[in-house]
C-alpha cells in the first residue's frame, strides 16, 4: 500500500469521505475541493488540493489532475477514479475508496497496537540498563581504583563502552543516524528487499501475522476495484504494484501474466501455496465459478482481517516471555559489571 510521506494516511480516508459526500449532495467538484482544502490541517495536503483544483479548471479531467499527484494519492486512487469517470459511477467508487482506506487504517491500526507493547518494553529496557552503565557505572570507577581493586571484564566492556558514549555521544548519534539511512536505502534495492522480507515472513508468529495482513490487503483490493468495474487483468496489475510484501508483488505480477494467458485466477493462485493457502484458493475458485467472485474477495477480507485482529491482540502474550529474557539480559548485564567489583572490595576487605 502507498503511504503519504508527510501526509497522514487519516487524511486521505477524510478527504475521500468528505469528497464522496460532497458530490453525493450535489455540490460541484471544483467547490467540493476549495472547501477540503480550506478544511484541512496539514499545509503540504492543501496545496497538493489546491493544485488539483488548477488542474480541473483549466480543463484537465479529474483522473488525469489527481494522476499528477499519484506520489500522493497512490495508484488506486487515480485508476479508480479514472474508471469511476469512464463508466459514470465517480460517486460510487470514491465511496468504495473509502471503504477501502478505512479498512485499511483500521488494520494499520491493529499492527501498529499489537507492536506498541513490545517497542515501549524493549526501550525501558535499554534506557535503565543505559542510564546504569552511563551514569551510575563512572561514579564508582574512582572508589574501586583507590582501593586497587582489580575490574572484572565485564566491567571492563561495559566502563569503555560507558567512558565512549560519554566522550563520543554526538559520533554515536551521527552513527545511528547513518545507519538508519543505511537501512532505508539498503530497502531500495530489490534484492536486499526482497531479504528483509522473507525474514518478516518467517518470522515466529509475527509472519503468519504478516501473511494475514497481506492477504486482507489483496482481498480488499480485488474486492473494491473489481466491484468498481475494472477488468479483473487490470485489478491484478493494481493490486501488484499496492500490497507492501514483495513476494506478495512478484506473485501477482506472475499471476496477472498468466490471467492474460487466459489462465483462471484460483489456477494461477495454486502455484504460491505458501502465500494463498487453499481455503483462499477454494473461496476464489468458488466465486469465479458462480460469479460471485466480488462477494468472495469481501467475504476473505472479512475473514483475514479478523485473524490479524486476533493475531494481534494475542501477540503481547506472546512476545512477553521473550521480552523477559531479553530485559533480563540488558539488566543483569549491567547488573553484574556494577555488583562483581563491590563483590571482590568487600571481599577484600
Amino acid at each position: 500500500m502507498i503511504f503519504f510521506s508527510s501526509i497522514s494516511l487519516q487524511d486521505r480516508v477524510d478527504f475521500t469521505k468528505s469528497l464522496a459526500i460532497m458530490l453525493k449532495s450535489g455540490i460541484t467538484i471544483n467547490q467540493a475541493l476549495t472547501e477540503l482544502a480550506e478544511q484541512s490541517e496539514s499545509t503540504r495536503f492543501k496545496k497538493v488540493i489546491f493544485r488539483v483544483r488548477t488542474d480541473i479548471e483549466n480543463g484537465t479531467p479529474l483522473s488525469v489532475a489527481f494522476g499528477r499527484e499519484e506520489k500522493i494519492f497512490g495508484k488506486i486512487f487515480v485508476s479508480l477514479i479514472k474508471a469511476g469517470e469512464e463508466s459514470g459511477t465517480l460517486q460510487s467508487n470514491l465511496q468504495f475508496l473509502s471503504d477501502w482506506l478505512s479498512r485499511s487504517a483500521d488494520l494499520n491500526r491493529e499492527v501498529s497496537a499489537a507492536t506498541m507493547y513490545p517497542k515501549l518494553v524493549f526501550g525501558a529496557a535499554v534506557l535503565l540498563g543505559g542510564s546504569l552503565a552511563v551514569f551510575i557505572l563512572p561514579k564508582l570507577i574512582p572508589l574501586f581504583t583507590s582501593l586497587k581493586v582489580e575490574l572484572p571484564m565485564i566491567t571492563k566492556m561495559l566502563l569503555a563502552i560507558s567512558l565512549w558514549v560519554q566522550s563520543s555521544w554526538l559520533l554515536g548519534i551521527f552513527l545511528v543516524f547513518f545507519l538508519i539511512v543505511g537501512v532505508v536505502l539498503l530497502n531500495r534495492i530489490h534484492r536486499i528487499r526482497k531479504i528483509f522480507h522473507f525474514i518478516f515472513i518467517h518470522l515466529p508468529f509475527m509472519g503468519g501475522m504478516l501473511m494475514n495482513y497481506q492477504r486482507a490487503l489483496v482481498s480488499q483490493l480485488f474486492g473494491t476495484l473489481l466491484k468498481s468495474g475494472l477488468s479483473l487483468n487490470d485489478s491484478a496489475s493494481i493490486v501488484s504494484g499496492a500490497v507492501t510484501n514483495i513476494y506478495y508483488q512478484d506473485s501477482i505480477k506472475l499471476i496477472h501474466d498468466q490471467l492474460i494467458k487466459g489462465t483462471t485466477l484460483s489456477l494461477s493462485m495454486r502455484h504460491f501455496g505458501r502465500l494463498f493457502p487453499n481455503m483462499m484458493i477454494s473461496v476464489v475458485s468458488i466465486g469465479e465459478n458462480s460469479g460471485s467472485l466480488v462477494q468472495s474477495f469481501e467475504y476473505l477480507a472479512e475473514f483475514y482481517s479478523k485473524e490479524v485482529s486476533t493475531q494481534a491482540k494475542k501477540l503481547p502474550t506472546v512476545i512477553e516471555p521473550v521480552l523477559l529474557v531479553l530485559i533480563a539480559v540488558i539488566v543483569g548485564f549491567v547488573a553484574l559489571a556494577i555488583i562483581m567489583p563491590i563483590y571482590e572490595l568487600t571481599g577484600s576487605l
